[in-house]
């Protein structure tokens, strides 16, 4: 519940920062309405985190404990492809020309 409310507010605060141009879209009077709405959103949880900070603590902890925990899963995966590249070199197959 709590990682929920976390990712909203990052969400939120991503996207009230984002430039509108960034993926080509033009902005239109719908797109204010939904920043609008993702602002107010993000002030709701600051809010919540200003009313039970011992709630919002533990969850700035757990977003710590998971990116570490994502931090070692990326090494263990890119050293498990290294040797498994090692081990298994690629092979390049050449097309026949038919010549």
């Amino acid at each position: 519940m709590l990682f929920l409310f976390r990712a909203a507010f990052w969400i939120a605060v991503v996207a009230a920062f984002a430039p509108a141009g960034l993926a080509g879209f033009q902005v239109t009077e719908r797109d204010d309405a939904s920043i609008e709405s993702v602002l107010a959103a993000g002030q709701d949880i600051m809010a919540f985190c200003a009313d039970m900070p011992a709630i919002c603590d533990a969850g700035r902890e757990a977003t710590v404990l998971l990116g570490g925990m994502a931090d070692a899963t990326t090494e263990g995966v890119n050293h498990w492809l290294e040797t498994r590249e090692e081990a298994e070199p690629r092979q390049t197959v050449l097309a026949d020309s038919g010549a």
